[in-house]
């Protein structure tokens, strides 16, 4: 391996999380240090140019071919012997502890019940869901008796919606009414706006069934729908058929990419791991 000061890595859909020694890429990035990138457009790197390639919970979000070809487009910018590392929800896992829960259910035991609900909420919410947050986020609102568990189940990121209602209380109440300057401020501004306009012009043009088909079609392209999910038998079938050929389960801290704990890309500064549901793989091309 080369110096890991030299080496060329990215980190594929960083979403919020990523590292400044890394060349960082997502579909709608947030940060400055982040470039804009679509995976159906392949990978922007040349062939065999790249150390180490990682992405995280990105994969699912592609359906299956786009899966593959993602994969492949891995495949082709690694140098030989560069390093895959790949996180995904586990769906073995997933499905343990759901069947786990229905026993614990059958048993009596307190939380059982909606311990389940939150498991098939993780299943199914993320694939059939037509709204961004879908019935996830809602739940995750309504004050539920197993925080514990969720947050077991999917890390701290989840713990700031969970006490929504703390974040409420301490919120400055909005004023009862808006000052009519004001509301004619706000509305030139929204006016002004293009996609405001756009917006009007499209209400007006189309009927009823053809707009909610609109807003759904732009919701389901936008990258938050989970369209695949995968288990180690499955994931390691894909990257031995994209070429890999010594494949490798993980976990947050363990990787053939040197130094990865320093990273903080699957374990934050406390130690807490990021995405606790995680399925992680690594592949290595070969020579």
């Amino acid at each position: 391996m080369e110096d890991q000061k030299q080496a060329i890595c990215l980190n594929l859909g960083c979403g919020s999380t990523f590292h400044p020694d890394w060349r960082n890429l997502d579909i709608s990035p947030n940060s400055d240090g982040i470039e804009i990138w679509d995976a159906k457009n392949g990978i922007p790197a040349k062939n065999k140019s790249v150390d180490f390639i990682y992405h995280s919970h990105m994969l699912e979000h592609l359906n299956e071919e786009d899966g593959k070809n993602l994969i492949r487009e891995c495949f082709r910018v690694l140098k030989p012997h560069g390093v895959l590392r790949v996180a995904v929800p586990d769906l073995e896992v997933i499905c343990k502890e759901f069947v786990n829960a229905l026993s614990r259910v059958d048993r009596g035991e307190k939380n059982g019940k909606v311990d389940a609900h939150w498991l098939r909420l993780e299943l199914f919410d993320q694939m059939i869901r037509e709204t961004s947050g879908g019935m996830m986020t809602r739940y995750l609102e309504s004050n539920p008796s197993n925080k514990e568990f969720i947050i077991n189940r999917c890390g701290e990121q989840v713990r700031p919606i969970l006490e929504n209602d703390l974040v409420k209380n301490i919120s400055p109440p909005l004023p009862l009414t808006i000052p009519l300057h004001l509301k004619i401020k706000r509305f030139i501004k929204k006016f002004m706006c293009m996609n405001f306009i756009k917006e009007i012009i499209t209400k007006i043009t189309l009927d009823e069934s053809d707009y909610k088909a609109l807003i759904y079609g732009k919701f389901y392209f936008s990258g938050e729908k989970h369209k695949h999910m995968y288990d180690r038998i499955s994931l390691t079938d894909l990257l031995k058929y994209s070429g890999f050929d010594k494949i490798f389960i993980q976990n947050p801290t363990d990787s053939l990419i040197p130094d990865w704990p320093a990273y903080y890309l699957d374990v934050n500064p406390k130690g807490d791991i990021r995405k606790p549901d995680s399925l992680y793989v690594e592949g290595i091309k070969p020579a």
